[in-house]
């Protein structure tokens, strides 16, 4: 289309479709995978199919990055303070510690806390955004490699920034006070932690701690890493559920249909198949109990596992950040969607390939319901697996592919049911 609208032809040469498709990559594409090889990979796709004859690979390091998608907090979150389910006791902690680090922070976050009289965490992210501008369309019209070293020289720097360092360690630690331990030999988390590190006051230790829980769950907030996208008003968050403004243009996946609750069987299947082989859930259980004394090396692996994931499903159900989709065992389709929706511009369109539950699930029922009446609902085409569409899923399972906006009300919704083969959407279409 791109190469269409330069040259006024229905039919581009191969140089001008070349040239459009490496500025399109160079400024439009953007992706975040957990796996660091997997953004590797996609840079490296992405040049391998956006070559232009004379011109440099395009610098994407901005553009795709490593992180979990699904966690991290935002400007509106922030604002309104670390919440008393941030310290619930999982595995491995001790309740009368959480117990008194969740009246601390209650205290903090009312400002009534001893020393200090405002307990807000809120960043100036001005200098932030304008700096990224400036890489992003400086990388983007780069003719030359010297150029693209520049942008990638200056990104870096960015990254580096103390502000920019200050904003996302703030983050973290508000995502830390979910994800961390809470022992008595723990460092604590709370309000005021973000406030001192919001002005520079926290000491060495609080920082490496907030650092190491980051590095671990590899958090990954939208709008710092993506401020040319979400913006944030100068002065606080704004008045929206998430507090920032803008979004996507469209967003596109197939995200894992997995629990997040660790599963027992799958995790000993390769470390220990008797374990995951027993006869049943009681057995199962002696079976990982008796580890600590047969295998502590295993035994502890397995638990900071399970701690691990019992902090995951404790940030998507109690932090606000999912207020649709994080209840009951969350299943990660069910949240990515809500996500999806989340970081579409208003006038923006998502694509996602999920089960059939997003529109059946008990535990979905309330985000579809709310996606639905608020006309924001474009498609949802339903397909059985009988003909083998994804080999590695049973064929009697169902999957769809849905389409939602960002807001902008759609003028119908367009489905389909049982449907098994791509080609017959249209003759199985209805309005």
């Amino acid at each position: 289309r791109l190469a269409t609208i330069r040259t006024g032809e229905v039919d581009p040469t191969p140089t001008a479709y070349s040239d459009a498709l490496h500025d399109v990559v160079a400024r439009c594409v953007y992706g975040v995978d957990i796996n660091p090889m997997a953004a590797d990979l996609a840079k490296v796709s992405l040049w391998l199919t956006a070559m232009s004859p004379g011109r440099p690979l395009s610098f994407l390091d901005h553009h795709i990055k490593v992180g979990n998608a699904l966690l991290g907090t935002t400007p509106a979150l922030l604002h309104a303070g670390i919440p008393d389910a941030a310290f619930a006791a999982l595995t491995g902690d001790d309740k009368q510690v959480a117990a008194s680090w969740r009246k601390r922070n209650a205290s903090e976050r009312a400002g009534q806390g001893d020393l200090f009289d405002d307990a807000r965490a809120d960043v100036d992210l001005t200098g932030l955004r304008t700096a990224t501008a400036e890489v992003a369309n400086r990388a983007a019209s780069a003719t030359t490699v010297d150029e693209v070293a520049w942008a990638a020289q200056r990104y870096a720097d960015l990254q580096a920034d103390p502000d920019t360092v200050r904003a996302r360690r703030v983050a973290d630690a508000w995502c830390a006070a979910f994800l961390g331990p809470k022992t008595a030999d723990a460092q604590p988390i709370t309000q005021r932690t973000l406030s001192a590190l919001a002005d520079g006051t926290a000491s060495q230790d609080v920082m490496s701690a907030v650092d190491e829980i980051a590095s671990r769950h590899r958090l990954f907030h939208w709008h710092l890493e993506f401020p040319d996208v979400f913006t944030v008003p100068e002065g606080g968050p704004g008045s929206g559920p998430y507090g920032w403004t803008g979004g996507f243009l469209g967003t596109a996946g197939n995200p894992p249909w997995e629990r997040v609750k660790l599963q027992e069987q799958e995790f000993f299947a390769a470390r220990e198949p008797a374990i995951a082989e027993a006869k049943n859930a009681a057995a199962r259980k002696k079976a990982i109990a008796a580890l600590a004394e047969a295998d502590p090396d295993l035994f502890a692996e397995f638990n900071a596992a399970r701690r691990k994931s019992e902090a995951e499903s404790q940030f998507l159900r109690g932090s606000g950040r999912y207020p649709f989709c994080g209840v009951g065992d969350v299943n990660t389709y069910s949240v990515f969607a809500e996500h999806f929706r989340a970081t579409l511009a208003p006038h923006g369109r998502s694509g996602m390939i999920t089960p059939t539950g997003l529109a059946t699930d008990a535990t979905t029922a309330a985000f579809f319901a709310d996606t639905v009446a608020a006309k924001r609902l474009a498609a949802f085409y339903d397909f059985e697996n009988e003909a083998r569409i994804f080999a590695g899923v049973h064929k009697q399972f169902r999957f769809a592919v849905s389409s939602m906006t960002g807001g902008k009300q759609s003028d119908e919704v367009r489905l389909a049911f049982y449907t098994r083969y791509v080609p017959d959407v249209p003759s199985r279409r209805f309005s």
